[in-house]
């Protein structure tokens, strides 16, 4: 079975299809979902790859830290990476499913006009609440983790 290891994660995913290009990785620990979609000439390592550092690892600390949630993670050729984190989801009933199923799922349950994601660059559903992941926040995270690993060295 193929690994994903993703720098700075705690947990290995493991590959849940046998497809190339859109495929789906599980962490059986925290109970995980990664859905990727590399468009175009894109590959999964590409979108692992095209990340802002503080979007990357902002997505890093809530896949360390949340049980139980579904990333949908994609890239268009030219582009950075984009993400949207589905919280509280049954990854359970999800995890045998395909990649379009899981996202047509995923979005099925998104409080918006459309019924469908408003197309944030990065992106976080709650209780069927979709909110935009503000640059502000993940400055805001970033601060409080470099705070919180220099106060780990200097005790």
């Amino acid at each position: 079975m193929k690994k994903l290891y993703l720098r700075a994660c705690k947990n290995t995913y493991f590959k849940q299809d046998k497809k190339r290009k859109y495929t789906v990785y599980h962490d059986p620990i925290n109970n995980n979902l990664i859905v990727f979609s590399p468009y175009d000439d894109c590959t999964v390592d590409s979108v692992c790859d095209s990340i802002r550092d503080e979007a990357y690892l902002y997505l890093i600390n809530e896949l360390n830290i949340n049980k139980n949630i579904v990333v949908s993670w994609s890239q268009i050729t030219g582009t950075t990476s984009d993400y949207t984190i589905y919280y509280d989801m049954d990854v359970d009933m999800l995890k045998g499913k395909s990649h379009k199923e899981i996202l047509t799922i995923s979005n099925n349950g998104i409080n918006t006009n459309s019924g469908k994601c408003c197309g944030y660059k990065y992106t976080q559903v709650k209780y069927g609440k979709e909110d935009k992941i503000t640059p502000e926040v993940m400055e805001q995270f970033n601060m409080v983790m470099f705070d919180n690993m220099n106060n780990e060295y200097l005790n």
